[in-house]
């Protein structure tokens, strides 16, 4: 890994009661199902394959469901898990997987969606772990890659293939995690990492300062010269924040990361500091073309002075502007 310190939750997944995990990117689903592959034990993948109406989630999302009830993810706002684990269970026990119809025109009259809706629920049994490893290496390489799931199995397939349900068979395409590399010293930093780590999203943490890194969530790297900088993934899964007061710092950083392929690379401040810092960097040789991919102020609250309000704020626009 290219940071220093590496734990769990650097990986944006999170561990909950019951077995239960959560990660932004949705891989949190393999990486349970493969777990459970590689213990000797089958494992059910449901995915949303058709919507008739509205839902709280897009095609293609996925549960993981073990045969004594543990689950990863999740397709419905809390309507219908309980049903899916238990039709999970059922495929599991019989070895035979199905295509389920929940809400409008199903045969099921008692679990009714509060939206009105109707989905589709493919149930895909007899998961083979090879599938799932080269799928979850693929995502650490920082690639996309694709799975086609059947009623009996799932297969690796191009990432070019259309995606969604085909009468056979449903395609879904994955991206890599969305990662967040913030910068700074302090509570904003803090606090970022934490909030950013607790909502599933892959997080380092880059500071000169020691007693904050060990107060941050995710990976961390130490600054140690603004002259030889850590590596950093910077491809166009990648968002770049700094919320240093310290322009030196700042302006090193910004001028690694402004002209790689991360998606978004923004900075704290007021407008006047925005423009002092485009100014500096201009001095530095940064072309105007790359400085247009500079975001400042950044935050969807204007001018907050709290850290908190100052943490949701510059992740909510981070947010906002992944393509998921």
């Amino acid at each position: 890994m290219p940071y220093g310190r590496h734990d769990q939750s650097g990986r944006g997944l999170q561990q909950t009661e019951g077995g239960r995990t959560h990660d932004a990117s949705g891989l949190d689903v393999l990486a349970f199902a493969l777990g459970e592959r590689r213990a000797g034990r089958e494992i059910c993948i449901a995915t949303l394959s058709a919507i008739h109406g509205s839902s709280p989630r897009r095609l293609g999302t996925q549960m993981a469901i073990a045969a004594d009830g543990r689950y990863a993810g999740s397709i419905s706002s809390g309507c219908l898990e309980r049903a899916i684990v238990d039709e999970a269970r059922e495929r599991l026990r019989t070895g035979n997987g199905c295509i389920v119809r929940y809400g409008e025109g199903s045969k099921y009259l008692d679990i009714v969606l509060p939206c009105g809706s109707g989905v589709d629920i493919l149930y895909s049994v007899h998961i083979q772990p090879d599938a799932l490893e080269r799928s979850l290496s693929a995502a650490e390489r920082r690639e996309c890659f694709a799975l086609e799931l059947m009623e009996s199995g799932a297969e690796c397939c191009s990432s070019e293939a259309k995606e969604g349900w085909n009468g056979k068979s449903q395609v879904r395409k994955y991206q890599p995690a969305l990662q967040i590399t913030v910068a700074g010293i302090g509570v904003e930093l803090i606090l970022f990492t934490r909030l950013a780590t607790i909502a599933g999203y892959r997080i380092c943490a880059l500071s000169p300062d020691a007693e904050t890194l060990e107060h941050c969530s995710g990976q961390t790297a130490m600054l140690s010269s603004s002259n030889q900088l850590p590596e950093l993934i910077l491809d166009p899964w990648t968002a770049f924040v700094s919320l240093f007061h310290d322009r030196e710092w700042e302006l090193a950083l910004l001028k690694k990361v402004i002209e790689s392929d991360a998606f978004y690379v923004g900075a704290v401040g007021s407008m006047k500091t925005s423009e002092a810092r485009l100014a500096a960097l201009r001095e530095q040789g940064v072309d105007d073309g790359c400085l247009a991919k500079l975001r400042g102020p950044i935050g969807l609250i204007p001018a907050t002075r709290n850290p908190s309000a100052l943490t949701v704020s510059v992740l909510a626009e981070v947010v906002a502007a992944w393509k998921q």
